[in-house]
């Protein structure tokens, strides 16, 4: 399946809504998903971005992401953006994006229903423990 993406901005709640499909089978196409969305909500002064996964097929290798995470980390990208991951239920959790974002103290959550992501995003209510692994 092709990979397509597309976003729109939420104003009123503060929120970038990215929504991908198809097939990522290069780490460097989630760098860009994620770039992105961070782009548009430091532009647009928003203050949390929904990445919305469900349609997605994920056959790479997540390691490269590891230093994307640690440059978001040292240049301070997420001081003011929470980033809520939202995947199909019973699909793969991707446990090791999870782990790091947890060790790194990233204010990034993976959830897989997305009254819950919403939640977290606009009023810091994680409810019912997230698809997270270590929380």
């Amino acid at each position: 399946m092709i990979f397509t993406q597309h976003h729109r901005l939420d104003i009123v709640n503060k929120l970038v809504i990215f929504e991908a499909s198809g097939d990522i089978s290069h780490v460097d196409k989630m760098g860009i998903v994620i770039q992105k969305a961070l782009a548009l909500a430091i532009e647009h002064k928003l203050t949390g971005v929904l990445l919305d996964l469900t349609e997605i097929g994920m056959n790479y290798d997540p390691v490269p992401l590891v230093e994307a995470f640690e440059k978001m980390k040292k240049e301070n990208w997420l001081a003011s953006i929470k980033i809520a991951r939202l995947i199909a239920p019973g699909e793969y959790t991707n446990e090791f994006i999870d782990h790091i974002c947890h060790e790194l103290e990233l204010p990034i959550r993976t959830y897989e229903s997305k009254s819950k992501a919403i939640s977290w995003l606009l009023y810091d209510f994680e409810g019912v423990n997230p698809a997270v692994n270590g929380e």
